[in-house]
Formats: structure tokens, sequence, C-alpha cells
């Protein structure tokens, strides 16, 4: 049966010289689309009969598999083309530090994306927003393909960025409409768990995708899954219940929203901490291509390899703040073991590379690994605490969560960028700078809080 849909793929794209293997996943992702429709139109009848309130109809866990995928457009975007850099770079005849600064700037259009997103769906619903972006992204990322310059590239990112920040933006929203406190905690860390695999697994898809490809490959593949995304959100996500209409003082709107999240001292503390934490990983993901593959020479696959190892401790230590949780541990417990991890983890590279110069491929993995790792022990943690303060704009809060956490991994990252000298000490340097900014402002905003969560009543 799929043989009727994949055979006028590339009759009907007759100007486009793509290599073999873009052509097998536009292949693919046609197929796969066209089956999974069929399988859609038919669900749909049943669905005619369903309440019109959406989100507690879905068992735990097919909420947590769809929010999981529609966030793991941001590692794939992020993480499948690390080990292409170089590649791209001498593709497009721009420096390799020009081709890092697309991680930076797709991180200030994911902030932007996310604005819009999160306050547009506090009136219009999640799915017109997340069918929006997914669009835009769409387009975006198979206009790449076909880049012949850095600027376009970076151009296309930006627009590319957009579209992921408004589709997972809702995310944290849908969670926090119908969870709260530890509950919210725990599908935070149920989605983690299955978002993990990606961060794993996209850099060896990458790597994959190049050598098969070229690095053009990449990014037919990230079109095609954001195509599948497309369509599992238009038939499985149902429609808002009721939309409001958004006037021409929208922007004053949202304005509004943001003032009032922004005025919420109590939680700024947290936000700050996860978007230093954020920053610390980002200088890592900007730095680490170069340090990794030109310092120490390793080949991509290998680079694939190292960088795998940090998303295998996060992944153990994303069970830990699940079976933490679970036996009822509070979530600032579990996010202060966080804390500690991650500070002395960056200060051990630190001292590290400032003994050594360019210490042990070994010793310089480790420590990266447990930087890296504490994610698992912040993020779920930190959003949860944040997101409590806000019950009636949850999406508006997600999005001040997420632009921060864009904007300031992004500043991370360009200062990494800008302070390069073609040694691994800046990337170190940073990503400590980073951590312990995230632990002073966490401190000053949010230290007579972090005393009274324990008794509060929406934890």
């Amino acid at each position: 049966m799929l043989i009727h849909y994949i055979v006028p793929v590339r009759p009907v794209l007759p100007g486009l010289l793509l290599p073999p293997v873009c052509a097998g996943v536009l292949k693919f992702s046609v197929s796969a689309y066209c089956v999974f429709r069929r399988r859609a139109v038919c669900l749909r009848i049943g669905r005619e009969f369903m309440p019109s309130a959406h989100y507690p109809e879905m068992s735990e866990k097919l909420m947590a598999v769809l929010m999981a995928m529609l966030v793991t457009l941001m590692p794939f975007s992020i993480d499948a083309y690390l080990p292409a850099i170089p590649e791209m770079a001498q593709s497009l005849n721009a420096d390799v530090h020009r081709i890092e600064q697309s991680l930076s700037l797709f991180m200030f259009g994911t902030a932007f994306g996310q604005v819009v997103g999160g306050s547009v769906s506090d009136i219009k619903g999640r799915k017109p927003v997340a069918l929006t972006g997914l669009i835009v992204y769409c387009l975006a990322v198979a206009a790449i393909v076909f880049v012949s310059s850095a600027e376009q590239l970076l151009n296309l990112r930006v627009v590319q960025a957009f579209g992921a920040g408004m589709t997972v933006v809702i995310v944290g929203a849908m969670v926090r409409d119908y969870y709260s406190g530890r509950k919210a905690a725990q599908m935070f860390a149920l989605i983690g768990i299955i978002l993990m695999v990606v961060p794993l697994v996209a850099p060896m898809v990458g790597a994959l995708l190049q050598g098969l490809g070229g690095w053009q490959a990449i990014f037919v593949f990230l079109a095609a899954y954001s195509l599948v995304l497309l369509g599992l959100v238009q038939y499985f996500l149902p429609k808002p219940a009721v939309g409001g209409k958004i006037g021409r003082d929208v922007f004053g709107l949202v304005a509004g929203r943001f003032k009032r999240v922004l005025k919420t001292r109590a939680a700024m503390g947290y936000l700050f901490f996860q978007a230093f934490s954020f920053g610390s990983m980002f200088a890592f993901l900007t730095e680490s291509s170069f340090v990794y593959q030109q310092l120490y020479r390793v080949t991509p696959h290998q680079y694939a390899w190292a960088f795998a190892l940090n998303i295998i401790t996060m992944m153990f230590f994303n069970r830990v703040t699940a079976w933490r949780l679970k036996t009822g541990v509070h979530p600032q417990s579990i996010l202060l073991w966080g804390i500690v991890v991650q500070f002395a983890a960056n200060l051990s590279q630190l001292a590290a590379v400032l003994f050594f110069g360019l210490p042990p491929f070994w010793l310089l993995v480790a420590c990266v690994m447990f930087s890296v790792g504490t994610q698992g022990l912040v993020g779920a943690n930190t959003q949860a605490c944040f997101m409590s303060y806000f019950k009636e704009e949850g999406g508006s809060a997600n999005a001040v969560l997420g632009v921060f956490q864009s904007l300031i991994g992004a500043g991370v990252g360009m200062a990494a960028t800008f302070l390069h000298d073609g040694s691994a000490t800046v990337m170190a340097a940073t990503m400590t700078a980073s951590t312990s900014c995230g632990i002073a402002l966490l401190w000053l905003c949010s230290h007579r809080a972090w005393k009274e969560n324990g008794q509060s009543e929406y934890l």
C-alpha cells in the first residue's frame, strides 16, 4: 500500500537535486504521514462523541509522549547538526565560529517565538499555536537545505527557531493547566525521561546522516520530523473548548501578562537559576564542537559518543528525580542537590583546565558529564517551583521562563564565542560563571520563598 504514496515523490519535485538519503527521508515521511492520516480519520469518528474537556481524557503516559515529541524539536534542532559544523563551515566558505553563531541566534529566535506563542495560547488555545509554529518551522528548515552562504543560514535559523519556540512553549502551559505542585514535577520528570532519548541519539543521527548525504540531509530529516508532528497535533490534540479574540491591543495584553509574572519576585529566583543553568549547558554546546574536534581531534562519531555520555548522566539524574518525588521529597530538596553537583563539576573543570592547560580528555568529559547531567536534577524541579506561582497565566508564565532561558542561554553562548581564544579555558570559565550567576540571583530573589516553600499550599 505504501508504494502508491512513495512513487510520486521525486517526479513532483523535478527541480530539486537532493542526495539519495534526502529523497529517502522525504519518501518515508510522506508514506508515514499518509498511513497515519488514514488511521487518524478512523479515530476521529469516535472522537466526535468525546467531551470537549480535552486533556483529562488522555492518560498521563500518552500526554507525556505527545508533549515530549513536541519538545524534541529543540534538542533535534540544536544537537543534530553539531557534528557537522566543521563541514558546514567548509561548504559555506565561512569560519567555524560564524556557523557556531547559529546556535545563539537560534535561541534568540526561540525566545521571540515563546513570547508570541505563550501569550496567544492563553487566548486562542494551545492547538492553533502549535500548528502555526510547526508550519513556520517546517518551511524554514526545508529552505535551509538550499542555502549557499552563512548569512542565509543564520537568517533562516532565526525563522526556524521562531516556529520551534511557538510550538514548545505550549507544553509547560498544558502541564500547568491540569497539574500542580509535586504532581506537576512528576509530569515534567516523565516528559523529561522520554525527552532524554533525543539528545542522546541526535548527534549520532546527525553524524550518520552527514556521512550518508552531507549536512543537508540533517535538515531534510528535521523537515520530515516536523511534518509528522504536524499530523500528530492536527489529529490527536483536541480543539480548544473556547477561543478568545486577539484585538489591536494584543501587545498591551502580552505586556500586561508578562508584567504580572515578572512582578512575582519569589518566583524570579527560580527563573534566573533555571536560565543560567541552561546557559552553562549552552556554553558547552557552543564550544564543544571546537574543543572536542579541533583540540582533541576526535571524529564526528567519537564526538557523538562523548556527547551521549552527558545525556546518559542526565537520564540517571532524571530517574533519581522521579524516584525521590514519588517518595514524597520536596522538589526544592532535589533542586538543592542539583545546584551543589553542577557548581562542583564546573569548578572542577575550570581547575583542571587552569592546571593542565589541556587536561586529559577523560577528565574533561567527566566534569562536563556531571555539569550537563544535573539538568536532570534541576530542570523539572525548578520549573515546578516557578510555575506553582501562576494558576491563571500558565501560558504567559511558561513563555517568560522560556524567553529568559533562551535569551540568557544565547547571551552566554555569544559571550563564549566572543571570548574564544583557541583554548578550552573559555568553555570551562563561562560554564562556571553562568552557574555562579544563577546561584547568586536565586538567593537574592527567592531566599525567603525557599525557606517557606516547605509549608506552601501550592507545593
